[in-house]
């Protein structure tokens, strides 16, 4: 039996696998509910979102409990880093309010979280230990970091609430940030705190832009408008810098650019993305290092998750495919390789052929929050409403209401290239729905009642255009192959569709030792046809055996089966190989 007959005979039941079930079921338990509606956990993005979100609400070590949370705006020592006061309870509300606005998370104790993060507002306008303005160190630019991700944080919660405290309280906290602008833009500051500071360095004044820009989007009060471009103005990427302050920075600039409509902002954006898209920290995973060359040794969970926010945003102001291409590889490698089986993200170490084992870290102080903000930013991404109906751009599940049309994706694309889109209301008049195709598709095709050829479109888009009826389904089948790229040094990566392909050292002991990196496969790979289940996250389609010559015994070759680097999220943390010597 070939690949695609036996992945079409699995494929229908794989359909059917989870349907009603309330949480993921975790290792060692019972499935977790958080109030999550049974419709947002279908499919491959809302079970991954599902998880972390049912880590934050109900999981543990640690867990974020009331006091735990609020530890760093009170302050007090009983966790790690509460000198960045306000970063934990500004991501966590920041999160949860957006999750609620999204996917429609129930979450009523942010209410009281957040009438106790006020009552902690110092005089000053800030929150937490005391701001040193007479001579600044690095525990003062970790306090503006802190109060940074809960001035977004607070903005984020009033988005969903219109409280006015929540606003009042933004409004304090971006007037003590205007009154230290002049002293914060001077080039003695921006030189003081250089790249060796780190994650203490100039950038925790510079992502002050995502803040800023939100609160003028609330208020329109020129002058948060005003700083916010003032620091855009000095942002820089600099060697060794921290990647997620700086990201963190260019999304800000990009929220202000949609209130603004400033073109020079955009312009800024996108020369730093053809910037980093062009250099060496650019990851074969799609993702970014936790810091800039040279110290580029390990990735972090927030910093994917800006990036492809990032991305999402650029696609979205330029309408370029670019953009999307880009945060469609991180999302389905490296932000979904980075999600730990308990539903944290963090760190991990790379190598020049790998990703080890040691070294990994769940950052439950930042990664977890972050990513978990992160997934309701791609859920709006799914679908882009156009002037004349819809555009399909990122092959996962996800829903959409346009105005001319609305529209649901259920996917299956892991097991047998498939999305169905099911229109959830009609047109009156033609309208078009429009689906991207990607670069790693071989072929595109929709079936579906009275559905004829997809029309070619610009930017490798392709369309159907007609008076829709609620209700109307249409299957899209997505061609992938197998494909290996050269990939420097003699050496070969393999794909198979979005995914990247490894060899992990859980599935395969005995391909690694002493002498893993100097194994060599032969041939071209044949399908494995691996069963999915019970392992979550497998991407049954990709699974591909090769044999491999051993670099310690060469008489006796062994076989390696390559999967899916993503199916990391549903096993123990253990070492994947990457590129390889053929």
């Amino acid at each position: 039996m070939d690949r695609r007959s036996f992945l079409r005979t699995v494929a229908a039941s794989a359909l059917g696998v989870g349907a009603g079930r309330k949480g993921l079921a975790l290792a060692g338990g019972e499935a977790r509910s958080s109030g999550l509606p049974d419709a947002a956990r279908v499919g491959w993005l809302g079970t991954r979102f599902g998880l972390t979100l049912d880590r934050v609400l109900s999981g543990s070590g640690p867990s974020y409990s009331e006091d735990f949370v609020l530890a760093d705006v009170k302050p007090t020592a009983e966790r790690r880093f509460t000198e960045y006061s306000g970063d934990v309870s500004g991501r966590y509300i920041g999160a949860l309010a957006k999750a609620a606005r999204v996917y429609g998370v129930e979450a009523p104790h942010l209410d009281a979280l957040v009438d106790k993060v006020i009552a902690l507002q110092k005089l000053e306008g800030y929150f937490g230990a005391a701001f040193r303005e007479d001579k600044l160190t690095d525990a003062d630019m970790a306090l503006l970091w802190g109060n940074g991700r809960l001035l977004v944080g607070l903005l984020e919660y009033w988005q969903l609430r219109k409280r006015p405290e929540a606003l009042a309280a933004s409004t304090r906290l971006g007037d003590f940030l205007v009154r230290i602008g002049p002293r914060m833009l001077s080039p003695e500051m921006r030189a003081e705190f250089g790249a060796q500071h780190f994650a203490s360095s100039y950038i925790c004044w510079t992502q002050q832009t995502e803040g800023l820009a939100l609160l003028y989007g609330a208020t329109k009060d020129e002058r948060y408008r005003d700083l916010a471009e003032k620091i855009a103005a000095v942002i820089e990427r600099r060697p060794s810098d921290h990647v997620h302050g700086y990201l963190s920075s260019l999304r800000g600039v990009m929220v202000l650019q949609e209130l603004t409509g400033d073109a020079a902002l955009l312009k800024q954006c996108e020369t730093a993305w053809e910037e980093i898209a062009a250099s060496q920290d650019l990851l074969i995973t799609g993702g970014v290092p936790e810091g800039w060359s040279p110290n580029n040794h390990r990735t972090e969970g927030c910093g994917e998750a800006d990036w492809v926010r990032l991305n999402l945003a650029l696609g979205k102001a330029t309408g370029k495919a670019r953009y999307v291409e880009m945060a469609e590889k991180a999302i389905f490698n490296e932000l979904a390789f980075n999600q730990y089986a308990t539903g944290d993200f963090g760190h991990r170490v790379y190598t020049e052929t790998g990703l080890p084992a040691a070294g990994a870290v769940r950052a439950w102080w930042c990664c977890t929050l972050h990513g978990l903000r992160c997934f309701p930013d791609v859920q709006e991404s799914v679908f882009r409403e156009l002037k004349g109906g819809l555009s399909y751009d990122l092959p996962l599940d996800g829903r959409v209401e346009g105005e001319l049309l609305s529209a649901r994706a259920d996917t299956i694309l892991g097991q047998d290239g498939m999305v169905r889109i099911t229109m959830t209301k009609g047109s009156k008049e033609p309208a078009m729905l429009a689906i991207r195709k990607p670069e790693w598709a071989t072929g595109l095709e929709a079936r579906g009642k009275g559905i004829g050829q997809l029309m070619p479109l610009e930017d490798g888009y392709r369309g159907i255009e007609r008076v829709w009826s609620t209700g109307d389904v249409v299957e899209i089948q997505y061609s992938m192959d197998l494909r290996a790229k050269p990939d420097g040094n003699g050496r070969t990566s393999y794909w198979f569709g979005p995914w990247l392909l490894g060899a992990s050292a859980a599935d395969n002991p005995g391909f690694f030792n002493e002498l893993t990196t100097e194994n060599r496969l032969v041939g071209g790979g044949t399908p494995a046809q691996a069963a999915c289940y019970p392992r979550h996250f497998c991407v049954m389609a990709a699974a591909t055996s090769f044999t491999f010559v051993q670099a310690e015994y060469p008489d006796q070759p062994g076989t390696v089966q390559l999967r899916a680097i993503a199916e990391q999220t549903g096993q123990p943390t253990t070492s994947w190989e990457l590129r390889f010597r053929t």
